[in-house]
């Protein structure tokens, strides 16, 4: 399934999963931990979402914040709130930034002095890993009604794989042959599978 970026997809937000709240930036806002009663009015979905991306690994993010910028969304949002994995019980580290379409940006006065700030954390994120991506397009709901003709497009980023090592160095591997054995004379950076972009208005994977 395929849609197209304009003034219908109203909303397309970034959420990351960290296993590690130490890599979470300190200028994202703090919000409390999801209760269990959130969990479950989060997963009790009236209108149920289409998938547009299936789980993909090794995806690069380096050029869809600029992209998607491009495309008329501006960053109105970004926040961090701490989720209970229900099949596991193990915390996860919730970032969530939120771009909006140039026609409905409503910014508050608060998110302005620290826009450039998370612009550029949300920058580092991008291009400092890999992850896993999948996407959804949802239905559109405002003071809890659905708004016929409008949605909210998700990209949903797990399992962060960093390019670099603490020090700045990149993170090295061998490369193997189909036998499993080493081939070349020294171990490569590693390399994104795959690139998460936008051509003609289309996110897409290329």
């Amino acid at each position: 399934m395929q849609t197209t970026l304009g003034p219908s997809v109203r909303i397309v937000a970034f959420q990351f999963s960290f296993s590690n709240p130490d890599v979470v930036p300190d200028c994202i806002k703090r919000l409390p931990a999801e209760t269990p009663i959130e969990a479950v009015a989060r997963k009790t979905v009236p209108v149920p979402g289409q998938a547009l991306i299936q789980p993909t690994e090794d995806v690069s993010l380096a050029e869809i914040p600029g992209m998607l910028e491009q495309t008329e969304y501006e960053l109105v949002d970004a926040f961090y709130k701490p989720r209970i994995d229900q099949k596991t019980g193990k915390t996860y580290h919730m970032v969530r930034f939120v771009f909006s379409h140039r026609d409905y940006v409503n910014l508050s006065p608060e998110f302005k002095v620290v826009r450039d700030r998370i612009r550029l954390a949300l920058n580092e994120i991008c291009v400092q890993a890999m992850w896993r991506t999948r996407s959804f397009l949802n239905p559109f709901f405002k003071d809890g009604e659905r708004v016929g003709g409008q949605y909210a497009m998700s990209l949903n980023f797990e399992v962060r794989k960093p390019l670099f090592l603490p020090d700045g160095q990149p993170v090295v591997m061998w490369q193997k042959d189909a036998q499993g054995k080493r081939v070349g004379t020294a171990p490569l950076p590693l390399q994104a599978k795959f690139s998460l972009a936008i051509e003609d208005r289309v996110v897409t994977l290329k």
